[in-house]
């Protein structure tokens, strides 16, 4: 059993993916609302580090299969596997391999934040040593950016997609050009339609992930629109919801601070996520709201088949008092309710009133404030 290195983060729907570094960090590492790599040096690893960390893997999950025959277990990564691996190991590499086991191991997730800015001969090496190693493994994904892939050719695109390679995530944030300008994203509308259109040229599965809110209030409305547009350029598979959450410090707490962008309110974030929506008639995507700061998690749907059932939970949300609005988006943020619907369950809105009055909020008053100490406490 030995180490391995594993990046900060990945999509929610990579959460049984077993995670292969095969870059340190962000290249560019500029966007204003990102706190995740700030800091932090960017790195290119060696194939010969990124496959030697594969024979790790093979290692520690010979080693948990091993122990399910032990156990009686016939090899199989069961519930008692895993709490015997944590419990008899202080060793986080051996436990990931083993939640990896446990959900399946056909999963991978190349990270960190844009693994295809590699040297294409590194990317198949990789691809190929996972192939070896774990052939069970059928869906392998990365992020992306969209300048990345707009600089790739799509015969190399469509051979990584031969060689293994399944899904690709792009940050598109947003479509609005002024938008994507003040965030320093380091690309434009037309690049992000460029690169995500290669990609699926390539016949590669496309998750473009848009940021409701990202426009703050002088900007939604452009926000809303040519984010919508974009995407109708595009067609992805799927589109992600991630809402806007300024973390405490970087870039946009000082473009904050210093009054230049003011965030939106949950309410305006759902009106912008509504206009976003109404102009997707045309787009053949999922949508998918898979993450903890999106304030509407039934969000989720195929397009356009969808999209008036989409856009009837945000009017329902919307089309509230005031201070049902704040009853839900009070007992959304600390766990009490968990979509619009559980609002009129019995007995919700007396106890979310409850914890109000416990919690010193004044219902009958504006509470974006306290909302955004919520919810800077998720980043």
């Amino acid at each position: 059993m030995s180490d391995f290195e594993q990046g900060p983060i990945r999509p929610p729907s990579e959460a049984g993916s077993l995670l292969v570094r095969v870059t340190r960090n962000c290249p560019w590492n500029r966007c204003a609302f990102c706190p995740v790599y700030k800091g932090r040096d960017y790195s290119a690893r060696t194939t010969e580090e990124i496959l030697a960390d594969l024979d790790r893997m093979k290692e520690d999950a010979e080693a948990v299969a091993a122990l399910s025959e032990r156990m009686g277990e016939g090899g199989e990564v069961t519930r008692a596997v895993i709490q015997q691996v944590h419990g008899s190991h202080d060793h986080q590499a051996l436990l990931a391999v083993a939640f990896w086991l446990f959900r399946g191991g056909r999963t991978v997730f190349l990270q960190d934040a844009n693994a295809l800015a590699s040297p294409a001969k590194k990317i198949l090496a990789v691809l190929e040593g996972i192939a070896e190693r774990f052939p069970l493994v059928d869906r392998i994904t990365t992020y992306s950016q969209s300048r990345t892939l707009a600089r790739q050719p799509v015969e190399r695109l469509a051979g990584y997609r031969e060689a293994g390679l399944t899904r690709v995530h792009v940050g598109l944030e947003s479509g609005c050009d002024a938008v994507l300008e003040r965030m320093d994203k380091g690309a434009t509308a037309a690049v992000h339609i460029e690169g995500c259109r290669r990609a699926l040229a390539a016949g590669l599965h496309l998750c473009c992930y848009v940021m409701p809110g990202l426009g703050g209030v002088s900007l939604t409305d452009e926000h809303a629109h040519d984010t919508a547009a974009v995407i109708t350029a595009i067609q992805p598979s799927a589109v992600r919801l991630r809402s806007l959450v300024a973390p405490p410090r970087g870039p946009l707490a000082e473009l904050i601070d210093g009054g230049h962008f003011a965030p939106l309110s949950e309410e305006a974030t759902v009106k912008e996520i509504r206009t976003m929506l109404a102009g997707l008639a045309t787009v053949h995507s999922r949508l998918v709201s898979d993450h903890d700061l999106n304030l509407l998690p039934e969000l989720q749907g195929q397009l356009p088949d969808d999209l008036e059932d989409l856009l009837a939970v945000c009017d329902r949300f919307l089309d509230w008092s005031d201070r049902d609005r704040r009853r839900f988006v009070l007992g959304r943020r600390v766990g009490m309710v968990g979509q619009v619907a559980d609002l009129d369950e019995t007995g919700v809105r007396d106890a979310i009133d409850g914890a109000a009055e416990r919690m010193r909020v004044d219902l009958d008053e504006p509470i974006d404030r306290w909302i955004q100490e919520i919810r800077r406490r998720m980043v």
